[in-house]
């Protein structure tokens, strides 16, 4: 594990920082080919760039801090006022994040007349390739750590942030593969057969939320770091399974509802 790539004086190059940087270079430059190749508007999403991207951070935050309730209001000093705002201690909620972006995002969609389920179907295969990236710089910092475990693959981590002493799931490096294998399908899938058949837009990016929350709320099962709970299950794993399911039914009724207006002749 190396936290740290470089570090002199006051300043330090943060590995999982730099992994982040890599996601969002990548992230950019495949929004630009797929908004191309989709014939959609580049300057929709421009304009409200920043916008979204500080309302994502905010999501995250906010149910980051609900997350570890107990951290920063344990008392009311200026110290932990300020830990409010410190958003480089990495604690930031993936599906705060999520919802927020989304919400703001179909807000935008409806008021300037786009499409939001295109929008849907280059943006899940891309972001779920910014998750895959960013869990490696993830392994590395040493956060969203597994279990301890008795299997080969199983790692130590030399780490004040880890509570095991033990070899533990390197659940980072789950991520990465399962986010990875989902992103290739996902933009492969204008070539996969039966679901090029659909046409049906929305299709992709509902399908890649629905298999990415199933397999988060798989790998919560192996998880280890602290997390808030409800009669001893993550939040994060309610919240998944939850998306899964909710995604799955409406991506199910809106197939079968545009399926039905298909006529024959069509």
């Amino acid at each position: 594990m190396h936290p740290i790539i470089f570090q002199t004086g006051s300043f330090t190059l943060n590995t999982f920082w730099v992994f982040f940087a890599i996601a969002l270079v990548l992230c950019l430059y495949l929004l630009i080919q797929l908004v191309n190749q989709h014939n959609l508007k580049m300057q929709f999403l421009s304009t409200h760039f920043f916008v979204l991207v500080l309302i994502t951070i905010l999501g995250a935050r906010i149910f980051g801090i609900i997350e570890n309730f107990d951290y920063y209001f344990t008392d009311f000093s200026q110290e932990r006022i300020l830990d409010l705002f410190a958003i480089w201690d990495k604690n930031l909620n993936f599906w705060g994040a999520i919802g927020i972006f989304l919400l703001y995002f179909y807000f935008l969609c409806k008021r300037d007349d786009q499409s939001f389920f295109k929008w849907l179907d280059i943006l899940v295969p891309i972001i779920i390739t910014g998750i895959g990236i960013g869990s490696i710089g993830a392994f590395f910092d040493g956060i969203n750590y597994g279990n301890e475990t008795n299997m080969p693959w199983g790692v130590n981590f030399e780490s004040p942030i880890v509570k095991y002493a033990v070899p533990i799931h390197p659940t980072q490096i789950y991520t990465f593969l399962y986010c990875t294998i989902l992103a290739i399908v996902l933009f492969l899938s204008p070539r996969i057969k039966k679901l090029k058949d659909i046409n049906l837009p929305g299709t992709v990016g509902l399908l890649g939320i629905s298999i990415y929350s199933f397999l988060q709320f798989i790998e919560e099962f192996f998880r280890g770091d602290d997390a808030l709970t409800i009669f001893d299950i993550r939040i994060s794993q309610i919240a998944s399974l939850i998306v899964a399911i909710l995604t799955g039914i409406f991506l199910y009724l809106r197939y079968n509802k545009h399926t039905k207006t298909i006529t024959p002749n069509s």
